[in-house]
C-alpha cells in the first residue's frame, strides 16, 4: 500500500496580541476559546477538493474567550488519513488571539480530515475541522483531428510519422501492414475507447496496460471500405489515440493509390 503523503509547507503568523485580563469566576458560563477558519480569497474554510501536488491554504483565528478573558497557550493541528494520524504539530505561545495560515500540500490522492484545537490557560479547549479530498490532475485530450494515411504503389506510406508508425508494405491477403516506426508502444484498444477515453492520463494507462505489437494488419487494401478501429501509440513523450474509419482504393497509371482515413487525439 502507497503511503499517504501529506505535508505542512510553511506556517505565517499574522497576528498573536498579548494582553492582561481578569478572569471570570462564574462557572455557569462556556469559557472555551474561540476558533474559526478564515473565509474569502483562496483560503480553503470548509471540506473540500483539491488538485494532488498542488499547494492550499487554511487560515485559522483564535481568541480568548470573552467571559473567562484567559490567554491562549497553544494551537494544535492533526491530519488524519486512513484512520491514522498522517501529520501534527503543536504552537505553544501566550497570546489573547492568534491569527495564522497554514499551507499545505498532498501528494497522494485520498481524503485527509484536519482538525485544530486551541488550548488557553485554564485547560478549556475547542476544535474545529474540515476534510480535504485530493483528486489526481487531469489533462483533457485535445479536440479529434482529421488525418489520412496514403500508399502509392510500392513507395512507402505518408502521413504516419507523427505517430511513429511507417506502412511500407501490404499482406498477401492484401491487407496494409502498418508497423511501429519509433513508437515506443503501439496497441489495439476496444473501439468504445475513442469516446471513453477522455483524459491523456487515461490514454496513458490503457497503452500501458494494452498488449504492445509490431504490425497492424486488419485494413483492407483491395476495395473500399468502413471501419470502427482504435488504436494508439506512445511517441516522442506523447500519446495519440487513433480512430480509423474508412479507406478508398484507387486503381491508377501510377500503381494505385490507398488511403487510410480517420481522426487522432493526443
Amino acid at each position: 500500500m502507497k503511503k499517504f503523503k501529506f505535508i505542512m509547507l510553511y506556517m505565517v503568523a499574522l497576528g498573536l496580541v498579548l494582553t492582561s485580563c481578569s478572569k471570570d469566576e462564574d462557572s455557569t458560563v462556556d469559557k472555551s476559546p474561540n476558533i474559526n477558519f478564515k473565509g474569502g480569497g483562496s483560503y480553503i474554510s470548509a471540506s473540500a477538493n483539491v488538485t494532488v501536488g498542488e499547494e492550499f491554504v487554511i487560515g485559522i483565528t483564535a481568541s480568548a474567550n470573552s467571559s473567562s478573558g484567559e490567554k491562549l497557550t497553544s494551537v494544535k493541528y492533526t491530519v488524519t488519513a486512513n484512520n491514522s494520524v498522517v501529520l501534527e504539530a503543536d504552537s505553544v505561545f501566550s497570546a489573547t488571539s492568534y491569527n495564522v495560515d497554514y499551507a499545505f500540500r498532498m501528494d497522494n490522492a485520498g481524503d485527509a480530515v484536519i482538525k485544530f484545537v486551541v488550548t488557553d490557560k485554564d485547560g478549556e479547549t475547542n476544535n474545529i475541522s474540515l476534510t480535504i479530498t485530493a483528486v489526481p490532475n487531469t489533462t483533457a485530450l485535445g479536440s479529434a483531428t482529421d488525418f489520412t494515411w496514403e500508399r502509392v504503389g510500392g513507395a512507402a506510406g505518408t502521413g504516419l510519422t507523427a505517430f511513429g508508425l511507417k506502412w511500407t508494405a501490404n499482406l498477401k491477403a492484401v491487407n496494409a501492414q502498418i508497423k511501429k516506426d519509433g513508437a515506443t508502444k503501439f496497441v489495439k484498444l476496444e473501439s468504445s475507447t475513442w469516446t471513453s477515453i477522455t483524459t491523456v492520463e487515461a490514454l496513458e494507462a490503457a497503452v500501458s496496460s494494452g498488449i504492445d505489437m509490431e504490425t497492424f494488419a486488419e485494413i483492407s487494401v483491395d476495395a473500399n471500405g468502413s471501419y470502427d478501429k482504435v488504436l494508439a501509440t506512445s511517441y516522442n513523450g506523447e500519446y495519440f489515440l487513433i480512430h480509423i474509419t474508412s479507406t478508398t482504393v484507387l486503381v491508377g497509371g501510377s500503381g494505385t493509390t490507398v488511403k487510410i482515413m480517420g481522426q487522432s487525439k493526443k
